[in-house]
């Protein structure tokens, strides 16, 4: 994953679940040294929440790439998207 896989509204929260990844697994691989598996599975919990975040976050960002190609291409289509929006 990298920066274009995040709307920019998304872009800070991205990176905090990033980071949040990231030091999980450190301290997951940490217990798992010390054989402190209690620690080592909530610490992996954590990694898959904020993992999932992340996903959320790209797939909001793919919905809103798809959403634009589909308003682009009824407006080539000479369809005024504005009052479609109006009639509903």
């Amino acid at each position: 994953m990298n920066n274009t896989d995040f709307l920019p509204d998304d872009l800070d929260t991205a990176i905090e679940h990033y980071k949040c990844c990231y030091t999980c697994l450190a301290k997951a691989e940490q217990a798992l040294v010390t054989d402190n598996l209690e620690i080592a599975e909530k610490r992996m919990e954590d990694f898959k929440r904020s993992l999932n975040v992340l996903y959320q976050l790209k797939r909001r960002k793919e919905q809103k790439v798809e959403l634009n190609a589909i308003i682009a291409a009824l407006i080539d289509r000479g369809i005024d998207v504005e009052k479609v929006v109006l009639m509903r």
